[in-house]
């Protein structure tokens, strides 16, 4: 009986633990002239406690009008593609999940695709986010830490 109290102890710290600081998923889809969208899943219960620092004079809800302005203006500054922050499109909420759409345009289809990562700076727990990079029809993964610096992935040159 011992054991399995233990064992049933062991199992929820390690949920706990998986469970710590922000996850998103980033997707980068760039064109063949250079059109970028990015479309950005980040969960509300990890998300609303970040917007205490984004919009200290609103509620950390994804229901106040100022946070979520004060949301999507970080995002649009602190994801940047090749150097380039990207214009706000839409976003849509289902349940826990919040998506954002943004756009931006680069002079062509790049070879290399470096993304700037600087979501929620300020948290106690750094986010960890993971960026698909799409161009060609090729897909690319970097995976990111708060912190860290911008990470490239390069594509074949287009024939």
């Amino acid at each position: 009986m011992l054991l399995l109290l233990a064992a049933a102890g062991l199992m929820a710290a390690g949920a706990a633990q998986a469970h710590r600081g922000h996850h998103t998923l980033s997707v980068v889809e760039i064109g063949d002239s250079g059109e970028v969208t990015v479309t950005h899943t980040l969960s509300a219960h990890d998300t609303e406690p970040e917007l205490v620092e984004l919009a200290p004079d609103a509620a950390p809800s994804v229901d106040d009008p100022l946070a979520l302005k004060a949301l999507e203006n970080h995002l649009s500054q602190a994801f940047t593609v090749n150097g380039q922050a990207l214009e706000f499109i839409s976003r849509d909420f289902q349940g826990d999940d919040l998506t954002f759409v943004y756009r931006g345009k680069l002079p062509s289809q790049p070879a290399v695709v470096t993304i700037g990562y600087g979501l929620f700076p300020a948290t106690e727990h750094p986010p960890e986010g993971v960026v698909n990079v799409r161009a060609g029809g090729v897909t690319q993964t970097l995976h990111f830490e708060g912190g860290d610096a911008p990470k490239s992935v390069r594509f074949a040159a287009a024939p």
